[in-house]
């Protein structure tokens, strides 16, 4: 705002200047000088505002920060021994230009040693970056144990509180970096040095937001910096700096022995401190320092690579045998300088992990096993091998050593399988003498024999199994790994990837369908609020398994985990057994999956605009590609390089995999492209969507053809030869086009609607079409003759995907459903139920293992196609469950859903007991009488009815509203009951005669939600305008109007007194008001999403909330904090407490659910 005001001064005077060669003959008082020498003046003038808008630029971009941010940290200590390399400068030169990001790497992939961390803190305590970001320079160290999306956020939330002093907490890390990147905005320049990166999902965080923070990253991964990142490799020393890192506190030493160690070191940062921290160490002790350099280089040419031998020449420290060989060489020379059995407890540590933090008190347990050594002697010795640089420690948290990834390997190599497997047993036993017995939960699973989950440090729970597995004790980890109690607390410090980890790597008949049963729920373990609310997420989620469901039945009398949700009924949405992972991350409906070449990732694109890229196994998201509209189609490229997108914008973008850049633009439709496919040989791509399909030169970005229609073509597709393609279009025609010629030399009729999709068998001889008329057809290429018809989806079918194979082909439809078909008898052989809504994309596997399904609920989910036969856990629920009511006895409770059927349930058994047929459209709300003897439901056809309890019979139908029925609810007495519609009113019915006794107006929209006081006295609605309303019942007069949402109010709950009421809204929010002030007493923040339903408990102090985001809590009145959380595989729409129990009935996406609420 100042640059643009002074560039408007200096637009006005020099307008002035210019105009006084041709204005007035004079100008008021001094302004007379303007007119006089008007060039002059317009050099002045714009001098002196060049200059103030200099000064204004520099006044914006040095703003203090905010002012609750803590005082940035002082400059870090750059070690006695680094040596300034010209990498040093190139690096301190790049984040002064303040670019976005600056990457520290080396030219060879993996390899470490070269001193990246190092120079990172060398720049970040530079005067003339101190300078440059005000002291705001901040070191953040990633490492490998920074493991899965929870410890990542954890880290997020971490660095925010580090540089802004903001303590919100986020479960999700892309939620958490983002939230960091709108802090970092609102700030002046930051350096952001983020050091030891090893995962792109560690990396992607940090990157969100802000515009004057540059990135400094130290990886050996070159390949997971971002794109733009100005590149920095470290590799070896020049001959000048090797030389002074290697003489540091060393007298002079002669010319040739300087020059033999430097190339016996390979000019090798790692090895050159070695080599340095062995002679001074001599030194100290008296020894002649050109003794003691000549006896080490005699040494490493004894042992380090042949290529040394010659005075002449360097070996290639590209090569990884010779790098080995030099390690051997320098550890062997410093082992020398240990005191007595030093060198062998030194070989031990190779049975701990590499380059992760390693308690010194676990150090001292294993040598305490393997040579008596007491806690004392042990950090004694570790101070002592620190000297030598054998290991890196650091004093803080009780002392950690860390050892560098290329030692480990040469102490393992020495060691020898049996040694390290009898050292890791020792270390095992040792750990287990300290912990108590443990029983196995259930008779069923493998016996832990020790309690491993009351182990208190990460490493050791981090690496417990590790060390068993080496151990040969592959039964001990079963055991320790299948216990429930093992489960929970590596899912609480880690997140779920820890545990179903664990299980992957024993990968025995015994773990495999345990780490299975983790890996479908994995998607809903994220961390809750309270903590402990997630081990009974966990119970929730693993209910139904054989395995785990004895464990929980005994874990759920622990009273640590109350107050708690329990399962009463089996869950709804249990996965089906062919579900491997859910993918979640999209902020929008999935419209298309795409599988890598070599199905070990996948690519999806949503409707948010982003094309993201899937691990396969871990479900991690490893890329996101921003688009400018919503993404309708993706396609990868035969070798995986790169991958083409089809937008709403008419866009077809190309984008490297690898670097994340779009790195073409192909413009040409005149609307959305819906679909995208790739020649078999990659040097072309067609795409498809204004009645147009259009080819590709994938070098040139030249439109090489333009296939036309007459309607628009929703989907294309490429012979395996590459020699034609073909599409389907709204006009329900499926053409087959010469790619050379670009004729149509086939035109296949038969769908009765639009052909949504196309698919081509692998050799080419027949296709596969879908319809909006909810059929699969299949073509013979040469003949065109429909061969074969195969219905069953109870909507459109939007994709199909055939096998590798050809032996099988899978369709996704509109009813949400995946359908697996038999090529030769066309037969259905498996219904894949689990997605919450439409299923948009299917793609199967290069190797047909798995298929993986988007879906417009927003999820990606993989199945495994050896277990498509087999079939879904719930039965008698169909479609979504917008509302459910309890019997006052609570014996039977009642739902209504999206397919237009009441039913009742048997509250003991969980059956369906009676199912209430008649509305012509959605079930909305459904309300029951005090004494149950009849219910009342509203409908989005407008009407609602009533229904006889015993018989079923419908005894009445209620007609008026205007448009559709949003809520039904019965007064306490029975006498009359009150409907909310679409149409604004609230509508008041005498039960008896049917008649509308009243008629409420004054929302400006739609009625969402109407709740009767405990006494009849007045009523509640809740609007679409985000009012809430009160009602006299006699009079008919609004009361009171309650103000404070920002969106809908979805819900309104009465307290049992009447004395408040509570609200949920589309704004995420939970408010209570006194009843008689209209006062908002508290609002109520822990739902990401609508609050979809509210419901105050009969006894007790709680109350219940539902979200779109899947979740119900329950919070206690007195504080209004959340106690207890369930979460379900998809939105959650309503719920009601049972009777006078503390029993609750949900309902949602997937049906219903009954829980029992422990205080």
């Amino acid at each position: 705002m100042v640059l643009a005001g002074v560039a408007a001064a200096l637009a006005v005077l020099l307008g002035a200047a210019v105009n006084a060669a041709t204005g007035a003959e004079r100008w008021p008082g001094p302004l007379d000088v303007v007119r006089e020498r008007p060039w002059w003046s317009v050099a002045a003038i714009g001098s002196l505002t060049v200059l103030g808008a200099v000064a204004a630029a520099w006044i914006q971009e040095r703003a203090p920060a905010d002012g609750g941010d803590p005082p940035p940290p002082p400059p870090p200590v750059v070690p006695g021994w680094f040596v300034d390399r010209a990498q040093a400068r190139e690096v301190v030169a790049a984040v002064c230009r303040d670019g976005q990001a600056v990457g520290i790497t080396t030219s060879l992939y993996g390899a470490g040693g070269f001193g990246k961390t190092t120079l990172a803190t060398a720049v970040a305590a530079h005067r003339r970056v101190r300078r440059h970001f005000r002291s705001r320079v901040y070191t953040v160290t990633i490492g490998r144990d920074v493991r899965g999306p929870a410890a990542v956020a954890a880290k997020v939330a971490e660095a925010t509180r580090f540089i802004t002093g903001d303590t919100t907490e986020f479960d999700d890390p892309e939620l958490a970096g983002a939230h960091l990147g709108r802090l970092l905005d609102q700030r002046p320049r930051t350096l952001l040095v983020l050091d030891d990166v090893w995962e792109t999902e560690q990396l992607a965080p940090f990157l969100h937001g802000g515009r004057r923070c540059v990135r400094l990253i130290t990886t050996r991964n070159p390949g997971l910096l971002p794109t733009g990142t100005e590149r920095i490799p470290v590799d070896e020393m020049t001959p000048e700096q090797a030389r002074a890192l290697l003489t540091l506190e060393l007298a002079s030493l002669p010319a040739e022995v300087v020059d033999g160690l430097l190339q016996a070191t390979g000019r090798w940062a790692l090895l050159l401190r070695l080599t340095n921290r062995q002679i001074t160490e001599q030194v100290a002790t008296g020894a002649d320092p050109v003794v003691a350099a000549q006896r080490i280089l005699d040494q490493l040419r004894a042992a380090g690579p042949a290529a040394v031998d010659e005075p002449a020449s360097a070996w290639n420290l590209d090569d990884p045998r010779l790098r080995n060989q030099a390690v051997e060489a320098s550890i062997q020379a410093a082992a020398t300088l240990l005191p007595p059995g030093g060198a062998d407890r030194f070989m031990e540590l190779g049975i701990f992990a590499e380059d992760e933090p390693i308690p010194v008190s676990a150090v001292a347990l294993l040598w305490r096993a393997t040579s008596s050594l007491s806690e004392e002697q042990t950090r004694a010795l570790c101070r002592g091998l620190e000297r030598l640089s054998l290991i890196s420690l650091d004093p803080r948290d009780g002392g950690r050593i860390r050892l560098h990834d290329i030692i480990r390997d040469y102490l393992r190599a020495t060691l020898g399988r049996d040694r390290l497997a009898r050292l890791n047993g020792q270390l095992v036993d040792t750990v287990a003498a300290q912990l108590p017995p443990a029983q196995p939960l259930a008779s069923v699973v493998a016996d832990p024999q020790r309690a491993w989950w009351e182990l208190q440090d990460h490493y050791l729970l981090d690496h417990l199994i590790d060390h068993l597995l080496a151990a040969g004790r592959t039964r001990d980890a079963e055991g320790v790994a299948g216990d429930l109690r093992w489960v929970e607390t590596r899912l609480t410090q880690r997140g779920p990837t820890a545990p179903w980890n664990d299980l992957d790597r024993i990968d025995t008949p015994y773990t495999r369908p345990l780490a299975r049963s983790l890996t479908q729920a994995a998607h809903l373990l994220t961390p809750t609020t309270p903590p402990r609310a997630l081990t009974t997420v966990l119970h929730q989620r693993l209910h139904n398994h054989p395995h785990w469901h004895p464990q929980i039945a005994t874990r759920q009398h622990d009273p640590a985990l109350r107050p708690c949700l329990i399962n009463q009924w089996p869950p709804p949405d249990t996965p089906h057994p062919a579900v491997q992972r859910t993918f979640v991350g999209h902020a929008g409906p999935v419209f298309s999956v795409a599988v890598a070449p070599d199905g070990v990732w996948l690519a999806t694109g949503s409707w948010d605009g982003t094309v993201r890229v899937w691990d396969r196994v871990t479900g991690a998201c490893t890329a996101t590609f921003t688009s400018a509209r919503g993404v309708e189609s993706v396609a990868v490229a035969p070798d995986g390089t790169w991958l083409a997108s089809g937008g709403s914008d008419g866009v077809v973008r190309v984008w490297d995999r690898v670097t994340g850049a779009c790195t073409a633009t192909l413009t040409g439709h005149a609307s959305a492209v819906s679909s995208v496919a790739v020649a078999p040989d990659g040097t072309w791509l067609a795409s498809g969507g204004d009645g147009v399909v259009r080819v590709w030169d994938r070098v040139t970005g030249a439109c090489t053809a333009t296939l036309t229609s007459t309607r628009g073509e929703f989907s294309v597709a490429v012979a395996p030869d590459g020699a034609w393609l073909a599409s389907g279009g709204s006009d329900g025609v499926v053409r087959v086009w010469d790619r050379v010629t670009g004729a149509c030399t086939a035109t296949l009729t038969g769908h009765g609607g639009g052909v949504l999709s196309v698919a081509v068998a692998p050799d080419g001889a027949w296709l596969a079409t879908g319809g909006s008329d909810g059929v699969v057809r299949v073509w013979d290429r040469v003949t065109g003759a429909c061969t074969a018809t195969l219905t069953g989806h109870g909507g459109g079918v939007l994709s199909v995907a055939v096998a590798p194979d050809g032996a099988w082909l899978a369709t996704g439809g509109s009813d949400g459903v995946v359908r697996v078909w038999d090529r030769v008898t066309g037969a259905c052989t498996a219904t894949l139920t689990g997605h919450a809504s439409a299923v948009s994309s299917v793609a199967v596997a290069p190797d047909g293992a798995w298929l993986a399904t988007g879906s417009s609920d927003g999820t990606v989910r993989v199945w495994d196609s050896r277990h498509v036969g087999q079939l879904p856990a719930p039965a008698g629920q169909a479609g979504s469950v917008f509302s459910v009511a309890v019997a006052p006895d609570g014996a039977w409770l009642a739902s209504g859903g999206s397919d237009g059927v009441v039913r009742v349930w048997d509250r003991v058994t969980g059956a369906c007991t009676a199912t209430l047929t008649g509305h012509g459209g959605g079930v909305l709300s459904v309300g029951v009488a005090s004494d149950g003897s009849w219910l009342a439901t509203g409908s989005s056809d407008g009407v609602v009815r009533v229904w006889d309890r015993v018989t079923g019979a419908c005894t009445a139908t209620l007609t008026g509203h205007g448009g559709g029925v949003l809520s039904v609810v019965v007064a306490p007495d029975g006498a009359w009951l009150a409907a909310g519609g679409s149409d604004g009113v609230v509508r008041v019915w005498d039960r008896v005669t049917s008649t509308c006794t009243a008629t409420l107006t004054g929302h400006a929209s739609a009625v969402l939600s109407v709740a009767v006081a405990p006494d009849g006295a007045w009523l509640a609605a809740g609007g679409e305008d985000g009012m809430v309303r009160v009602w006299d019942r006699v009079t008919g007069a609004c009361a009171a109007t309650l103000t404070g949402h920002s969106d809908g109010v979805l819900s309104v709950g009465v307290a049992s007194d009447g004395s408040w009421l509570a609200t949920g809204s589309s704004d995420g929010r939970v408010r209570v008001w006194d009843r008689v002030t209209g006062a908002c007493t508290a609002t109520l923040a822990g739902h990401r999403g609508g609050v979809t339903s509210v419901a105050v408990a009969p006894v007790g102090s709680w109350l219940a909330t539902t979200g779109s985001d899947g979740t119900v809590r329950i919070w206690d009145v007195m504080e209004w904090d959340t106690v207890a959380v369930a979460r379900a595989d998809g939105a959650l729409h309503s719920c009601a407490w049972v009777g006078s129990t503390l029993d609750l009935m949900v309902g949602g996406e997937r049906g219903v659910y009954l829980f029992s609420f422990l205080p």
